[in-house]
């Protein structure tokens, strides 16, 4: 991907397909117990576990344990259970658990001091730590006129490069800035690089939702693709190298007419494709391109959805009705997710899911709606915990969590990106400890962590009904350095953008 290239869609290569309030403070979630076998690339694992597997979905989606009664209140979780922490393994490689008599051990285990450095998860305590977020990469789209506002991102798996979606703009992959991949400290004289479109696919209709492949690695051109559902057409794959369209996933309705998936996930082993439509959950094998393999019937649209970490066989989707619902891959039962009280469910719509890696937590945003709320797979009745947010707009407003599930990150309609440590507690507040950092001054409606360095993307913009015509910044190409946010920016100002942040430990101050 060393040079942009602008593509329009391409006739079907099939040959190329590839063969995640209540009232007591919350506590910190646990770590899984149970890893996740690491995606290879374009295959379909072996049903070896599925036996195991399925009983554990039927106990989650049938099975009351008899110690708890039927009562709402005691139906809630030991909360003490949730600060139990899992060790490494000894080999700072692995993330089983190790356990003794049943109980893992606290990841405070003297023995684990010397595994904390070499880890990950050990190097997310640094990420925000100065307060600061210095800018590093930049693309702006700011022709008022156009109406180009950013509408989310989403890094690549493997990190190299960032998709993002504009509006009237079709879809953009950047190329990550590569004195930035063993970069430990960044210098704030650093130059900002302005970033240009590795890959282009130019604008022909509204794109409803978009996902890179889980296996994608760029020294593997057959992994780097990403799967997109745009207004009036199926679900097509784009190819991340060269951008033209390597096969497509149709979905057709009850009167046999193709329609258009709004939301999209993957397998967690990258084998099938899962579609939410207006009436309806499509899944499609990834080696068969064209009609679906099965289709589960909703009554509700399925407006988002996310395939569930720790059960990989268990789906969450969320509906514009406010809904949110589990549904087994298997047995295709269902469980609803919380009700219609107002404690325990959203405003409006339901318009994005997103899974707190390593732990039991997904969480969920609404349009219009300011909660973002925190769920336990293993008590689906009643929150788990509720944020605040500002956001007050129909559009998606995007979230995310690290990858390894200590930090928890959103944008807000102000141009604000909140952030929240989720293994510290604020003891004042009774909720996590939370982090505010005004980085744009329009609305901030994507944040997405790099999966491996101290790096987050966010993107901003919004439909703005009268501009008078101005042009008010820059475009992509243009040889002005963009300059970052002012803590009190002028927030009537459009700012459509796609903007990369250093969010590590010891900024130089040289």
């Amino acid at each position: 991907m060393s040079q942009a290239v602008d593509s329009e869609t391409t006739e079907l290569r099939s040959e190329e397909v590839l063969a995640d309030h209540p009232d007591q403070t919350p506590k910190e979630p646990t770590t899984e117990y149970e890893s996740v076998a690491a995606v290879e690339p374009m295959t379909v694992e072996q049903e070896e576990e599925q036996l195991d597997q399925d009983t554990i979905e039927d106990k989650l989606l049938n099975d009351v344990p008899a110690d708890l009664g039927t009562d709402s209140e005691t139906l809630m979780l030991d909360e003490d259970a949730l600060l139990e922490d899992v060790k490494d393994d000894k080999t700072c490689e692995a993330p089983e658990v190790i356990q003794q008599d049943g109980v893992p051990k606290s990841v405070e285990d003297p023995t684990t001091e010397q595994c904390k450095e070499s880890t990950p998860s050990g190097y997310e305590q640094d990420y925000f730590q100065s307060l600061s977020a210095h800018e590093i990469g930049r693309c702006s789209w700011d022709k008022a006129a156009k109406q180009n506002y950013v509408r989310g991102c989403l890094w690549s798996p493997d990190g190299s490069c960032v998709l993002t979606a504009t509006n009237n703009d079709g879809m953009h992959v950047f190329e990550f800035p590569t004195d930035m991949y063993e970069a430990q400290e960044v210098s704030p004289q650093r130059p900002v690089n302005l970033l240009d479109s590795a890959v282009h696919v130019r604008e022909t209709t509204l794109v409803y939702d978009y996902k890179w492949y889980p296996g994608m690695h760029s020294s593997m051109p057959e992994t780097s693709v990403w799967i997109a559902s745009r207004q009036h057409e199926p679900i097509q794959m784009w190819d991340a190298y060269t951008g033209k369209l390597r096969c497509s996933y149709k979905g057709y309705n009850a009167v046999d007419e193709v329609e258009a998936a709004l939301s999209l996930t993957w397998s967690v082993d990258g084998g099938f494709i899962y579609g939410g439509y207006k009436k309806s959950i499509k899944t499609f094998d990834v080696k068969s391109p064209g009609r679906e393999i099965s289709s589960f019937p909703t009554k509700v649209t399925a407006s988002c959805m996310t395939i569930c970490t720790p059960l990989p066989n268990l789906l969450i989707f969320g509906s514009w009705s406010r809904t949110i619902t589990a549904l087994s891959l298997n047995s295709q039962q269902t469980i609803a997710v919380g009700n219609n009280a107002r404690d325990c469910s959203h405003n409006a719509g339901v318009t994005w899911l997103r899974f707190i890696p390593r732990t039991n937590l997904f969480a969920s945003g609404g349009r219009k709606d300011n909660k973002l709320i925190l769920w336990d797979i293993r008590n689906l009745q009643r929150p788990f915990h509720v944020l605040e947010r500002k956001c007050d707009t129909n559009q998606r407003m995007y979230f995310d969590a690290s990858p390894f599930g200590e930090w928890l990150a959103t944008g807000n309609v102000d141009g604000v990106v909140r952030v929240w440590n989720l293994r510290e507690i604020d003891t004042v507040g009774r909720s996590y400890r939370k982090y505010d950092f005004p980085l744009h001054r329009d609305c901030c409606n994507g944040v997405s962590f790099h999966p491996t360095r101290p790096v987050v993307a966010t993107s901003s913009g919004q439909f703005h009904p009268t501009t008078n015509g101005a042009d008010y910044s820059h475009d992509c190409n243009d040889e002005v350095v963009p300059q970052p946010a002012e803590d009190t920016p002028d927030r009537k100002t459009p700012e459509n953008s796609l903007t990369l942040w250093w969010i590590g430990k010891a900024i130089s101050e040289e």
